[in-house]
């Protein structure tokens, strides 16, 4: 009786220990993560067609203050054909990516008439290490960002937002601050960051790891992924908005567009969603293609009256 009481209290103690482990090392991942190279950016980028004219285009390198001070690195893009417009756009990437993981959206966006803004979300590109909260932190920056886009550019009579996956939940959030802004499209964006915690594990029948995780977050790095919840900023939006999702996606499950966008548009605001067929988790764009990926921006901001 006491060899099998030592057993199990050993075998719970692995348990434990494992998990917690387990833990560490995966919210580190999320929070703490390896990020890809501008440089690797650029190279994937053109080995995938989606560089496109991006050399022959004007450039700007700049930094802005965001939150608490912290300095985010931008770069301002446009062309003869766009100057002049007062239409202007800022993207925003996803998780582990950099400013040019926008590049493959930037050229939708630079047909339709609009000067773009890219820039390096916290922790990413240029920018210093950092703890990367998948959208709550970044929609701070982001207000920031915006600001500073109203003050360098005065000419602007549009001003929308492109966001991929942690970008889309970063431009969503940072509806709570009622920004100055015209539109949104939201490109695989996602309910809350735990959801998607505790989607992917649950896939592998192991849903029960997302509390303990969440747990390593707040423990570790004062992170508590619930509150990276986009779909709570959206209760009272006013802003019209373009959901966009792969019906493919496994990492970030279409029906979290679908919630979005139901969430959103409860009070009158206008919004679209398009799902396209078979893509994955940020592949819509590719998918789809750039022109057909650009009729749906298009196609929307014509109905706004944009």
């Amino acid at each position: 009786m006491v060899w099998l009481i030592i057993g199990i209290s050993v075998f719970f103690t692995l348990m434990f220990v494992s998990l917690t482990i387990f833990s560490w090392r995966n919210v580190k991942r999320s929070l703490k993560p390896n990020t890809v190279t501008l440089e690797r950016e650029i190279e994937s980028n053109k080995k995938r067609g989606f560089w496109m004219d991006f050399d022959s285009y004007n450039k700007v390198e700049y930094e802005i203050k965001g939150k608490n001070g912290y300095i985010l690195h931008a770069m301002f893009v446009d062309n003869e054909d766009v100057r002049g417009t007062g239409k202007y756009v800022i993207l925003c990437h996803g998780h582990t990516n950099n400013r040019y993981g926008s590049v493959k959206y930037l050229h939708c966006f630079m047909k339709l008439g609009y000067s773009c803004i890219i820039y390096d979300a916290r922790h990413h590109g240029l920018n210093k290490p950092d703890i990367c909260t998948m959208g709550n932190i970044e929609s701070d920056d982001l207000k920031c960002v915006i600001e500073d886009t109203r003050a360098r550019y005065p000419d602007i009579k549009v001003l929308g937002l492109h966001g991929e996956s942690m970008g889309s939940s970063t431009s969503l959030s940072v509806t709570r601050y009622n920004p100055d802004i015209d539109f949104i499209v939201a490109d695989c964006g996602f309910t809350r960051c735990y959801d998607v915690v505790k989607d992917g594990y649950g896939n592998l029948h192991m849903a029960f790891v997302a509390p303990p995780i969440n747990l390593a977050g707040i423990i570790l790095y004062h992170v508590d992924m619930r509150k990276t919840c986009a779909i709570e900023h959206l209760e009272n939006n006013k802003y019209p908005i373009l959901f966009i999702h792969g019906s493919g996606d496994r990492l970030v499950k279409p029906y979290h567009s679908q919630k979005l966008y139901d969430v959103a548009r409860k009070n009158g605001a206008y919004c679209e969603l398009v799902m396209v067929e078979g893509a994955g988790h940020a592949r819509s764009r590719a998918v789809a293609g750039f022109e057909q990926y650009t009729s749906y921006i298009q196609h929307f901001l014509e109905h706004i009256g944009l």
